[in-house]
């Protein structure tokens, strides 16, 4: 009997969504990755392992069909990776290990622990790919490794399957995954210190990559020359929830993280709308602005700070929720407005349009980063019953045809077996 195709998704904040004892913050990346890994290992026609960070679980289990991974001994994992910190400790490493590693080179009698253990193979230009980071894929043994979005860990896996002779999915997660500047400005690091060379690498060295929309195609097209399939999120259409919305009340969702989800924005846009009950589900990623967030919510009357929810739980929020405000700078395609698209709940953007699916498919409205407009926009959803009735019959009509979880995941089967 042949053996089924292993695939391998490594997603480092991906447990608390198969444990629900464990109390580490996730996000929409998360959750679209644990519905994609359960549901391709309930099909039956591929093996899927998860690499996830090491919370204290068992270094392998397995849960819901899914075998699972801890990546004991990765450095970093314990902090989160938009904190400043995380991104200085990491330049710093990578700076000592060439160093060693040069030291040991010239002066082969002494012995520089950061320099031990040693290279797999060599470097991804200035930047040092250390053996010990990457042996788990060894153990797991998949035939296809997927890593969502565009960081150091997608450099390391391009690098591992190029030495390996495996495949890499290249899984986009954000549009700004395939920023040209990767290419043309190496030298550069981005807001977490990855430098730009190892982001371009990861690119150009996947045996195929999947995006969520025909606009992330684009950018990898126009940017490297690359193809992709384009494979939009799934979601499970059953109702965790009945459909009790409270007059009035609006949901926004996100990380304290001002440079992407920029929360100050929903706290403005509460201030200036004290008539409407804000609710901000905020998960932590920068300490500061977290805490800035939680003072300045205090001094709102119209707000309720939530500050983690578990998964099984986060759908009440969209059930009775009114509207579903986004104030990302930039996004990929958020899980957020599929579940509010589910309960029927539109969504206004300050700035973002995932799959033009504001401005062509009449979910809600992308205001262009003017404030005055999500003022004025929120406001007409609110008091003009038809306007609202029509997005919210778009919102139920979209997810259905473009998103349903049953018609996606046989794309992943399909474009997973066509590398094989």
């Amino acid at each position: 009997m042949m053996r089924k195709p292993n695939l391998c998704i490594v997603s480092p904040w991906n447990y608390p969504l198969f444990n629900l004892d464990n109390q580490t913050h996730f996000g929409g990346w998360e959750v679209r990755i644990t519905l994609i890994a359960k549901e391709l290992a309930k099909c039956g026609r591929l093996k899927v392992s998860l690499v996830v960070a090491d919370h204290g679980q068992p270094h392998r289990e397995q849960r819901e069909g899914v075998t699972i991974y801890s990546w004991i001994g990765r450095p970093f994992w314990g902090i989160p990776m938009s904190n400043d910190h995380a991104s200085d400790s990491r330049r710093k490493h990578n700076f000592l290990v060439r160093v060693s590693h040069w030291l040991n080179r010239r002066f082969l009698s002494l012995n520089w622990p950061y320099a031990q253990p040693p290279l797999l193979s060599g470097q991804i230009g200035p930047c040092v790919i250390e053996a010990q980071f990457i042996s788990i894929y060894d153990e797991v043994d998949a035939d296809i490794y997927m890593v969502p979005g565009n960081s150091l860990l997608s450099a390391e896996m391009a690098f591992y399957c190029q030495q390996r002779d495996k495949k890499y999915v290249f899984l986009a997660g954000s549009d700004i995954d395939f920023n040209p500047a990767y290419k043309t400005e190496p030298e550069k690091l981005d807001l977490y210190g990855v430098p730009y060379c190892l982001k371009a690498y990861a690119i150009e060295n996947a045996h195929m990559h999947i995006t969520q929309n025909e606009y992330q195609a684009d950018l990898l097209r126009q940017g490297y020359g690359r193809a992709a399939s384009v494979i939009r999120n799934p979601i499970d259409l059953t109702l965790a929830f009945p459909r009790k919305p409270e007059a009035g009340t609006i949901l926004w969702v996100g990380k304290s993280d001002e440079r992407v989800k920029r929360p100050s924005l929903i706290l403005e846009l509460a201030r200036r709308l004290p008539a409407y009950t804000f609710v901000v589900i905020m998960t932590q990623a920068i300490p500061e602005t977290h805490q800035q967030c939680v003072e300045e919510a205090q001094k709102l009357p119209n707000v309720t700070m939530v500050n983690r929810v578990p998964f099984h739980e986060i759908e009440q929020y969209f059930a009775q929720a009114q509207l579903h405000v986004n104030t990302s700078a930039f996004e990929g395609f958020p899980n957020t407005f599929l579940q509010a698209a589910k309960y029927g709940v539109p969504t206004l953007a300050a700035k973002v349009d995932p799959g033009e699916m504001l401005s062509q498919h009449g979910c809600g409205v992308s205001c262009h980063d003017d404030l005055e407009l999500l003022v004025k926009n929120v406001c007409l959803f609110m008091t003009n019953p038809g306007r609202y009735a029509a997005a919210s019959a778009c919102c139920l009509d979209y997810i259905r045809t473009y998103h349903d979880k049953d018609k996606i995941i046989p794309q992943y089967e399909n474009a997973l077996a066509s590398l094989l």
